[in-house]
């Protein structure tokens, strides 16, 4: 701690009137680190955001001016950067609280074109006005990597109403626009927008010319049969698609059936999340049977889909013959008692396979354990022998 007695340094000083100065004079020309350092610890935290992101790189200036801005900030989430993190999360705000209305849209988008150069991944959870999404990919389309987008809204209290949540026609046009012709997207998540077959429709008709997403999450929405035909058609051998998550729609048989047909034909899919529908035994045997040949995935889930027993004999010959295969999920489906030693037979002849969850399947407890046992003893070798390999 410095002495009030003590005649400050020159350099002190300087760093004084540097720091004090900054906004109008914004260099670090000629100075070492170790001043650089000692300037941006001084440096006020408003800043304008176009001259503090032009000069200064200093972690620990943008985790000061992220902690005090935001009280939750994950900087995992955000490539590890504060800087990164800072950009991403004042961006996010921006496009959350834009009111057409009440806000200058050429203002929003300085905004998006001066933030390209440090924006990677986006989560929007609530898009109230509703933007032309090609105002955001007008601006990052060489930038972004990933989008999450939720059309909901927060702190509605008494005023709920169910059009203010979801994903509208206009806004899956407008995003299929976007999509025919972005790069460098290659994460793209639209779970929890009551998105339905129609708006599926139109969005794949953006998807058929994309070569950068391979990642889709369309969880937690009411798509149903015709709109997984629809999306069927598009995991062709030229798609890029290696992670599909499904779960917890109104799928049925057909839809099944429709996605058995597509793995034939799509080897760049390596997950495939199908919990939480109801594609029943039809549909659970249409994917088995497909997989016994196809051998591109490497997770399944199958959890919660009206299965019984009379799709676990597919599901055996799937296990015994897809040696790829390391992870499946069928749990939640009655498969009944009398399906626990025909599992038990199957996975003793596919020491592939490293995770299977048949919980609440209607197991003995007997069969359930010797199951556990099996996979126990997988896992443990496999972290065993990646252990001696180093």
């Amino acid at each position: 701690m410095a002495r009030p007695d003590l005649v400050p340094t020159l350099r002190e000083l300087c760093i004084r009137v540097v720091s004090d100065t900054f906004e109008k004079r914004p260099t670090f020309v000629g100075l070492q680190a170790e001043d650089i350092k000692s300037i941006t610890e001084r440096l006020p935290l408003d800043l304008p955001l176009e001259l503090a992101g032009d000069v200064i790189d200093d972690e620990r200036y943008w985790w000061r001016r992220s902690t005090r801005r935001w009280r939750n900030s994950e900087v995992g989430a955000h490539g590890n950067s504060w800087k990164q993190l800072y950009f991403e999360r004042n961006l996010q705000d921006a496009l959350e609280q834009f009111d057409p209305e009440m806000s200058d849209l050429d203002q929003l988008r300085r905004l998006l074109s001066y933030s390209a150069r440090f924006v990677r991944f986006l989560e929007i959870t609530q898009l109230p006005s509703h933007l032309d999404l090609a105002h955001i990919f007008d601006c990052l389309d060489v930038s972004l990597c990933g989008l999450s987008l939720t059309y909901g809204m927060r702190d509605v209290g008494m005023d709920f109403e169910r059009g203010l949540f979801g994903m509208r026609l206009p806004d899956c046009r407008s995003l299929a626009r976007c999509l025919e012709s972005c790069e460098a997207l290659t994460c793209l998540s639209l779970s929890n927008n009551t998105l339905d077959d129609d708006g599926v429709r139109m969005l794949m008709s953006g998807m058929v010319d994309n070569l950068s997403v391979t990642h889709l999450d369309l969880s937690c929405n009411k798509i149903a049969d015709r709109g997984v035909r629809a999306l069927a058609k598009v995991l062709d051998s030229r798609c890029t698609i290696t992670s599909l998550d499904l779960s917890d729609n109104v799928i049925h048989q057909e839809g099944g059936r429709a996605l058995a047909r597509a793995l034939k034909q799509a080897p760049a899919l390596t997950r495939l999340n199908l919990a939480l529908n109801q594609i029943g035994d039809e549909g659970i045997r249409a994917i088995s049977h497909v997989l016994q040949d196809a051998w591109g995935l490497t997770h399944l889930s199958l959890s919660a889909n009206s299965g019984s027993n009379e799709c676990v004999g597919e599901l055996a010959a799937l296990m015994q013959t897809n040696t790829v295969l390391r992870i499946l999920d069928v749990s939640c489906n009655e498969l009944g008692p009398a399906s626990g030693p025909i599992i038990l037979d199957a996975l003793a002849q596919n020491e592939g396979l490293t995770k299977l969850d048949v919980r609440l399947c209607g197991l003995e407890t007997e069969d359930m354990l010797r199951v556990e046992q099996a996979l126990r003893q997988r896992q443990d070798a496999e972290i065993t022998e990646r252990v001696m390999g180093r």
